[in-house]
């Protein structure tokens, strides 16, 4: 028992130290190993610091550094820095190397250069001054670098600048916007107030007038007999001046318009055919699309006016049967649209209008003043649309909802009758 004992423990500490030599000759074969990997790939070169790329420039100088690895006592480092066909040894001829510290880093002054190359070399090598290519006798390690792009020839330094401006650019946008829109505000201002003086002028003066005169004729006319030959030829005159006297109104209405509320542009609107005295034979429907919204006072009188003057020229010249006029109070504008089946207005009219008419000249002139859009579509016999865009930003008080729910339509019309009262003109 005592025999089996004592084999036994011979046997576990010779197991022992068979491991432990085997263990002391992996280790032993990994130093090897890794000795003779690092003495197959020799010592070499990082770069730490790369000047920017440059032209030859021998007033300039920048620093450049970095570090050896694997290298030995006694080696120095050489630069060149390549120009548009040479390198050039860094930073003087005269002092062309650059010593290796404690910590295996390097570091010295170099001129701009397209490439920078840092070369690992013994103590008697003779560097050339100037060189075509790169010198690789008695040199250790070479290391070749571009150099870096100044920040504003980087790739995300435009984009960097794109996100800077784009602020700045809205900011004097807006500012602008807000500028063009104050002046607007005023100018159409002044324009209200000399129309709102012209209208009452008119009023007091030459409407009067023809009222007055009329009065007086209508008094002479009674006083004649039945049978006079000239009672005929009066009455076509008073027939007349009643006429000029009912467009003077008209006129005057138009100059003096009072849209105040958001249902006023509507009922404008549909009051038009009765005040020009609204032919049997034509049919006028209104369409509202969206929700009214309150216009702005400073143009809200040119509004109404350009539109009024699209349905009175309808009425008047067009020969329709149907006039429509589509009133839209849209997320991003005011739209008006006056549409027509009559004969259409010929190119040359629609482009310069007619002599000694003003309507067409006038609407643009007005749609043009306010910053709206105005277009006017037409061929002879397939009758004419006109349209009036105001963005919302000067249209409205304030910006038109954007949900889907405040975009409704209203027709104007009941027991599927879609035109407004006929009446005759008298």
């Amino acid at each position: 028992m005592k025999f089996s004992r004592a084999f036994l423990t011979l046997l576990l500490f010779s197991a022992w130290e068979i491991l432990t030599q085997s263990s002391l000759l992996l280790h032993a074969a990994a130093i090897f190993s890794s000795d003779q990997t690092l003495s197959a790939s020799g010592p070499s070169i990082e770069f730490i610091n790369v000047p920017f790329a440059g032209d030859d420039n021998p007033k300039k100088t920048s620093t450049i550094s970095g570090r050896v690895i694997g290298g030995k006592p006694g080696q120095r480092i050489v630069l060149y820095a390549r120009g548009h066909t040479q390198w050039w040894i860094q930073p003087f001829a005269d002092t062309p190397f650059t010593t290796i510290d404690a910590r295996a880093h390097w570091s010295n002054d170099t001129h701009p250069g397209m490439e920078y190359a840092a070369l690992l070399v013994g103590p008697d090598f003779h560097p050339p001054p100037t060189t075509d290519v790169l010198p690789t006798q008695d040199v250790f390690a070479t290391a070749v670098v571009k150099g870096e792009l100044p920040l504003w020839e980087r790739w995300w330094f435009g984009l960097i600048c794109l996100l800077a401006a784009a602020p700045i650019a809205f900011g004097f946008y807006r500012l602008r916007l807000h500028q063009m829109s104050k002046h607007l505000h005023y100018v159409l201002e002044e324009r209200l107030a000399e129309r709102t003086r012209v209208a009452q002028e008119l009023h007091d003066t030459l409407l009067q007038g023809v009222l007055s005169a009329s009065m007086q004729l209508h008094v002479a006319v009674d006083q004649l007999p039945e049978n006079s030959p000239t009672r005929p030829a009066l009455n076509r005159v008073l027939e007349l001046m009643t006429q000029v006297v009912n467009e003077g109104r008209n006129t005057l209405r138009g100059l003096r318009s009072s849209v105040e509320t958001t249902e006023d542009l509507k009922s404008c609107f549909s009051r038009i055919p009765q005040e020009i005295g609204q032919p049997d034979d034509i049919a006028f429907r209104l369409v509202v699309e969206g929700e009214p919204l309150p216009l702005r006072s400073v143009i809200r009188d040119d509004v109404y006016s350009i539109g009024r003057e699209a349905v009175v020229n309808a009425f008047r010249h067009s020969h329709a049967s149907n006039i429509d006029l589509q009133l839209e109070y849209a997320p991003t504008h005011l739209r008006i649209l006056v549409r027509d089946d009559g004969d259409g207005i010929d190119a040359h009219v629609l482009e310069t209008g007619r002599d000694g008419h003003w309507g067409l000249s006038g609407m643009r002139e007005r749609a043009e003043h306010i910053g709206a859009k105005l277009k006017l579509m037409s061929r002879s016999g397939n009758g004419t649309e006109v349209e009036l865009r105001v963005p919302n930003d000067i249209a409205f008080e304030s910006r038109p909802p954007h949900s889907a729910s405040n975009h409704s339509v209203r027709r104007h019309h009941r027991s599927g009758s879609d035109h407004i009262p006929k009446t005759k003109a008298g």
